[in-house]
Formats: structure tokens, C-alpha cells, sequence
């Protein structure tokens, strides 16, 4: 199964599901009170479709990385920086002699192997700041993230009121705006993560050496 094909399974079964929830709203034979809870329910589960599926792509894209790419060199500046995290941490934290040591090793050790990333964190409240600088790591563009900020700021806002047990209900109309900008970004996201595999340094192995220090 190719990435694409993986990217497009998930979506489908978010999709069946937001489908379905829009079915029970637009129900004539509910109460309006009915209709309220369903809608802060719709809101919920939208916010948890948004978050999923970027959160399983961007962790797709890195996995597809990490068992292609055989040293970390060829990467792009900010996804070796994204693969070193943890390597970075601990010479951070390392006394000066031993920080200068590990340098000195450090063409021939953690940046010449395969690249290991770290958890795709999208610290349980995916703001579009946050997926910017997942986006960033990934090198990857996806304007659509732009062009929707307002509504996926307010989509976030909504779904922590709404986790929190506040008492939030937002009009259908305004859902079906939300929907609609969710869409825009998860069918960007996976046009994009499938785009972006397919050129260099994801396509073949590209043996030209990246500057050592680029993401230090």
C-alpha cells in the first residue's frame, strides 16, 4: 500500500463519520435541545478528525523518512534538526569537554545514521502555530493552514469549552463552515506529504553532504 493509498483510507473513515453525524443534525424529528447536544457533539468529534489525521499523516511521513533515508545528511535543514532532537538535548546538557568530544565524532556518529523522530506531539490542543511548526520540520507547505486560522482558532477554542464541560453551543452554520475549512487542510496535508515524497531526498537517495552545523 502506497502512502496515498494509506492517507486516503484514514480520510475515509473520518469521513463516513462526520457524514453521518451531519445526517443526525439535519433531523426535523429532534428537540431543540437534542439538536444542541449534537451539535456540541459534532464540534467535538470534528476537532478529534482534525487533530487525528494530521497527527497520523505528519507520523506516516516521518516513518516513511526514517525506512528510506539511510543518514540524516541528506535531510533538509529543519527535518534533521526535527531527527537530531533528542541527540541535540544531550549534548545540551553535556560538560564542556565531553560537548567538544561528542562533536568531534559527530560526522561519523548520530547525523551519518538513519534518522530516528520523535513522537509527532500535537501537545492535545492543535493550534495553527502548532501544526506550522510540525509543517516546518516536515518541509512541507500547506497554505490552506493560513487561510483557515481564524476558524481553526476558533475550532480549538470551541472544542477545549466544550472538554471542559462549559456550557458552548455554536450554530450549524457555523459548523458547516468549520467542516469545510477542516477539509481544505487534511485534503492539502496528504496532497502535499504524497508531493513531497516524491521529490529529493525522498525520491532516491541523494549522496550529496549537507553542512554539518546547518541546524545546530
Amino acid at each position: 500500500m502506497t502512502i496515498i493509498d494509506e492517507l486516503t483510507a484514514d480520510l475515509d473513515w473520518r469521513e463516513t463519520e462526520l457524514a453521518l453525524m451531519k445526517v443526525f443534525l439535519q433531523r426535523r424529528d429532534f428537540s431543540p435541545k437534542q439538536h444542541e447536544v449534537l451539535t456540541r457533539a459534532a464540534w467535538s468529534l470534528l476537532y478529534s478528525h482534525y487533530e487525528g489525521f494530521c497527527k497520523f499523516s505528519l507520523t506516516l511521513y516521518f516513518e516513511n523518512i526514517a525506512n528510506t533515508q539511510k543518514s540524516c545528511i541528506v535531510l533538509p535543514a529543519k527535518t534533521k534538526t526535527f531527527a537530531m532532537t533528542k541527540e541535540i538535548k544531550r549534548l545540551k546538557n553535556l560538560p564542556a569537554e565531553d560537548f567538544i568530544s561528542s562533536l568531534e565524532q559527530f560526522t561519523n556518529g548520530p547525523i551519518a545514521c538513519a534518522p530516528e523522530f520523535p513522537d509527532v506531539d500535537t501537545k492535545s490542543n492543535l493550534w495553527p502555530n502548532v501544526l506550522e511548526e510540525l509543517l516546518e520540520y516536515a518541509d512541507i507547505k500547506c497554505p490552506a493552514v493560513d487561510h483557515n486560522r481564524q476558524l481553526l482558532k476558533s475550532l480549538v477554542t470551541s472544542r477545549n469549552g466544550i472538554a471542559h464541560g462549559e456550557k458552548i453551543f455554536e450554530e450549524i452554520t457555523k459548523y458547516q463552515a468549520m467542516e469545510n475549512a477542516v477539509y481544505q487542510v487534511l485534503y492539502e496535508l496528504a496532497f502535499a506529504i504524497e508531493t513531497r515524497l516524491q521529490n529529493k531526498p525522498f525520491k532516491a537517495e541523494d549522496d550529496a553532504q549537507g553542512c554539518l552545523f546547518d541546524f545546530l
